[in-house]
């Protein structure tokens, strides 16, 4: 008899975490499990600021693919999905390229029985003159390497020859008042290991279209987010709306043009462009394909849609860590008995716990449900909880473990 096949589009938060919980509960005699992610390794996505910072490194916190489907007995096809076709639930897949262009897998399809849809988000452009053709986005780990390579080549370049080197991050939310602090910190911390005040060479600007930083965190932290952030040399422009952005400046709309060799683009989400190929499916402004209280899109009952590309009819989540987390929790749960048409399941309920944001090392704050703020080592360790709880999730305790004390005596050795 053939195996049904499950098939999971993208290797991140929500996918991963529900292929390593679902394989513990499927019979594997009838259903293959399948993902296509386009990168070799799972990354926790709030650290890609990290990557694109130079304080962490891929290979160190990365997890292989290849090595969680032999583990979880799933099968791994490398790939970026060209074309979705839900009617003959048939997937293509483009020709994988390594980083020099070389072709390394042709053009693919592959079939479903069962889709499982959690490619993510990427960064909205809101169509800004410049931005595709001038400006970096770190909404994947390629992108935020790329920006890493060139930023530290920027940084090279102008400590040896005194120049500065003009950075402007859009957007102060979590992801651009994240980057710009660990930016900071990681400059001041290289420079103890020459002589150079790498952190000199750097003028470092962030705009925000909004009044405040971190318009979704309490005014208290809003507050004490841009003071912190002013207080290591990170320029503040607040109620400033990008207008345009060339080679080497960024416009915005009052006229002012600021100097920029480099730009990074951190504000705004959208679903993945391959969605918008899904002629009849009910989506979301920003691309989201649109789901029931069990993540079925409205009118397929053998799509599911989780995390950041996902949106609950009638019931919107922000595209976060801990929504992606839930949904595939939940979905890992309830996935057999759904498929096999059980009654009775309960619909998924999410529970905020709160959002927590750091400043590099300078300072963390966050919040916990809608009640009670926090900061300083609190909110550090309730940040690093979250990480450490999801390695524990995707590589089991003792694997986990084994990362936590890795970690522990790389820093050491640093």
């Amino acid at each position: 008899m053939r195996k049904k096949r499950i098939v999971v589009l993208g290797g991140g938060i929500a996918g991963l975490e529900f292929l390593s919980r679902v394989t513990r509960k499927i019979d594997h005699s009838k259903y293959q499990l399948c993902l296509i992610d386009k990168n070799e390794l799972h990354i926790w996505k709030p650290m890609l600021h990290t990557f694109a910072a130079g304080s962490n490194a891929p290979s160190e916190q990365g997890i292989p693919f290849l090595i969680q489907a032999k583990r979880y007995n799933f099968v791994f096809e490398p790939g970026e999905v060209s074309e979705l076709n839900i009617k003959n639930k048939k997937i293509t897949l483009a020709a994988y390229v390594d980083k020099y262009g070389k072709k390394i897998l042709p053009e693919r399809h592959v079939n479903f029985d069962y889709l499982v849809v959690a490619l993510g988000s990427q960064t909205n452009d809101f169509n800004t003159k410049g931005v595709k053709d001038y400006a970096y986005t770190i909404d994947d780990l390629g992108k935020a390497l790329r920006f890493y390579d060139d930023l530290k080549n920027y940084i090279i370049q102008a400590a040896i020859l005194e120049e500065k080197h003009y950075l402007v991050v859009v957007g102060a939310g979590a992801t651009g008042v994240e980057l710009s602090g660990e930016i900071i910190n990681e400059l001041k911390q290289s420079a103890q290991y020459s002589d150079h005040d790498f952190a000199k060479n750097i003028d470092l600007t962030v705009v925000q279209s909004g009044d405040r930083v971190l318009p979704s965190f309490k005014q208290e932290i809003s507050q004490a987010v841009k003071e912190t952030m002013n207080g290591i040399g990170i320029r503040t422009l607040l109620s400033q709306r990008v207008a345009e952005v060339t080679k080497d400046s960024v416009v915005l709309e009052s006229g002012e043009v600021l100097p920029a060799d480099q730009v990074v683009w951190t504000t705004g989400v959208k679903a993945p462009n391959v969605l918008q190929q899904l002629a009849g499916v009910e989506q979301s402004k920003i691309s989201q394909l649109v789901v029931n209280n069990k993540f079925q899109l409205l009118d397929n009952a053998d799509i599911f849609a989780i995390g950041d590309c996902s949106q609950m009819q009638n019931k919107p989540l922000p595209p976060t860590a801990q929504v992606a987390s839930q949904q595939a929790i939940y979905l890992s749960e309830y996935f057999g008995d759904i498929i096999d048409g059980r009654p009775n399941i309960p619909p998924f309920e999410y529970r905020d716990y709160g959002a927590l944001v750091s400043v590099g090392r300078y300072a963390s704050f966050g919040t916990f449900g809608n009640r009670m703020a926090v900061k300083g080592l609190i909110a550090q360790l309730a940040h690093l909880y979250l990480y450490r709880r999801h390695q524990m999730q995707i590589l089991g305790i003792w694997r986990g473990l084994s990362a936590i004390i890795a970690d522990f005596f790389r820093k050491k050795a640093r």
